[in-house]
């Protein structure tokens, strides 16, 4: 009776020193890449955003304006207006000039004034002495029935920048077509991109 109980006492303490090593290795290897991903998420460190400040828009009376080279096509002859930034700061130019024929420097728009063709291509910042410029075509109106157009001589173009009330004159000898209802488009004009050749 004895050795049987001596014999189980010792199978019991063998099997538990033997379980023993088991627990303490498995709880070793499960905290230690725990730790490495919590303290590597919170040391990331986090973007500073652009605080650059944007340019003001252009006024007409920052920018001279003149026309860059005529190519033709197809009775079409287009040029583009170039903008440049006289101001003593960077401005920005973004969208559609307006552009119609004019009878004079201090004159009403002659006929329909340009429709828009295309996109905006977003907007352009001009540094001081920087350039920007729009492609204009002028349709030949000597090839629309003269009872339609009733066309008329025009000494040049009256210009708004885009988003300006205040306008520019260019001289540009032309003829146009008086008739403001007119279906036919005379003048086409694009947005401004950078640069001085309008595309």
């Amino acid at each position: 009776m004895a050795w049987w109980l001596l014999t189980a006492a010792t199978a019991a303490t063998v099997s538990g020193c033997g379980s023993q090593p088991s627990a303490p290795d498995t709880a070793s290897n499960s905290a230690g890449p725990a730790l490495d991903v919590v303290s590597g998420s919170s040391a990331a460190p986090v973007p500073a955003r652009d605080s650059n400040p944007v340019a003001p828009q252009c006024r007409t009376s920052d920018l001279a304006a003149g026309l860059g080279p005529e190519s033709a096509a197809a009775g079409t002859v287009a040029f583009p207006i170039v903008f440049t930034n006289n101001g003593s700061g960077p401005c920005v130019l973004e969208g559609f000039p307006g552009v119609s024929y004019a009878a004079g420097p201090d004159s009403a728009a002659v006929g329909a004034p340009a429709a828009r063709e295309g996109t905006s291509s977003g907007p352009i910042q001009l540094a001081p002495g920087g350039q920007a410029s729009a492609l204009v075509f002028a349709v030949n109106v000597h090839n629309i029935p003269p009872e339609q157009c009733q066309p008329v001589a025009v000494p040049g173009l009256r210009i708004y920048p885009p988003d300006n009330t205040a306008s520019a004159y260019l001289e540009r000898a032309a003829t146009a077509c008086g008739n403001g209802q007119m279906t036919t488009t005379q003048l086409r004009v694009r947005a401004v991109v950078a640069g001085d050749g309008g595309q």
